[in-house]
């Protein structure tokens, strides 16, 4: 998908007054060390920005502290980066061992590691290496603004209840990895009434005979649907379910969820306990009394995914009546939450967290 990753990481540089080297993942989502952008030409020490201190943006994907483990980091770099393999090796002839992420300029006092997860063990181990210091912003936030821009103009993404197709909308491409709870979660809901699965604006694929699990939504899409949005799924259903990136106790709010915000969509929401509580405190509202929210204290995953199934149920099960109470409801909190998402006040939340979290740590 087509990201304006320098021009995102030019306003991380400039919010922060251009105090630091900043560092980053080209392209976006990949994770690689070798996609971090300057490794190769900072092995130097001798380059004449060796002292600026460094942040390194890992704000794209969730961390993944074990990833770069010294024998899992060599066997990245062995194929395509053999330079820079020998500098680390070097370094781990000599005992140096457990720098993590810091193989390029080991020397500095710390980095500064940009993450967007809270409540986060990931987190904790970075700290606990005395090498970093974490802080937090909500990096899919400015590029969400800029990946839905056209949704504020976008009268078809406006409801109108004789065109309802279904209450829930679901997307859950991937189910591997840290998304493999969402093959659980779509199995739970699969024989549940007045759900969609996947997006009505493709051409469906005739399922693969004897495949329990194929599901033809999966094979029209990729990860570059992320950077756009469907009007006929958000104008025929009442209410997204998001199905985020990581599933347990991190709150880690990406695209899957700025994008029912921009289009005015009221939701649900699979992530950490607390994620709701986190959107508020940007000025968004969420949907108490008309969608039970309670399911957002639960710490446990399983009783937080049941909590939500249950409440899907339960509107399901009302009546047209009482439904369509919930809906107005939900819509006038909807559409109060897409014009702040497109006013300057969301950006400026944005960049006032940036720099409170990364100029105070």
């Amino acid at each position: 998908m087509s990201i304006p990753t320098n021009n995102l990481y030019n306003f991380v540089a400039q919010a922060l007054e251009n105090k630091f080297l900043v560092k980053h993942f080209y392209p976006w989502g990949h994770k690689a060390f070798s996609n971090i952008i300057n490794n190769i030409e900072d092995a130097s020490p001798d380059l004449p920005y060796k002292d600026v201190p460094v942040l390194l943006c890992h704000d794209q994907e969730p961390l993944d502290f074990d990833l770069y483990s010294d024998s899992n980091l060599v066997k990245q770099l062995d194929t395509f980066y053999p330079v820079l393999r020998n500098i680390i090796q070097e370094h781990l002839d000599k005992g140096v061992t457990n720098l993590n992420l810091r193989w390029v300029q080991p020397d500095q006092e710390h980095w500064t590691l940009l993450h967007s997860e809270l409540n986060s063990p990931e987190v904790e181990k970075y700290n606990n290496t005395g090498l970093f210091k974490c802080a937090y912003w909500w990096a899919h936030a400015p590029i969400a603004i800029d990946w839905y821009r056209f949704a504020r103009y976008d009268t078809r993404l406006k409801r109108n209840s004789q065109d309802i197709a279904a209450n829930f909308l679901v997307y859950g491409r991937a189910n591997t990895g840290k998304r493999a709870y969402r093959k659980k979660f779509l199995q739970k809901i699969g024989n549940f009434e007045s759900v969609q699965i996947g997006s009505i604006d493709r051409d469906l694929v005739p399922p693969i005979e004897g495949d329990a699990d194929y599901n033809p939504y999966w094979e029209d899409v990729s990860s570059s649907s992320s950077a756009t949005y469907s009007w006929e799924d958000f104008a025929r259903t009442n209410c997204s379910i998001i199905l985020e990136t990581v599933y347990d106790q991190r709150i880690h709010l990406t695209e899957k969820t700025l994008r029912p915000l921009a289009c005015g969509h009221p939701f649900l929401i699979l992530n950490g306990a607390g994620a709701l509580e986190k959107i508020r405190e940007y000025g968004f509202q969420t949907f108490q009394p008309y969608i039970n929210e309670s399911y957002d204290t639960e710490q446990d995953p399983v009783k937080r995914m049941d909590m939500v199934l249950g409440e899907i149920n339960r509107i399901n099960s009302s009546s047209k009546k009482y439904q369509q109470w919930i809906w107005d409801g939900c819509q006038e909190i909807a559409d109060y939450n897409k014009r702040l998402f497109f006013d300057d006040k969301f950006i400026w939340r944005v960049k006032t967290e940036l720099r409170r979290t990364v100029l105070t740590v």
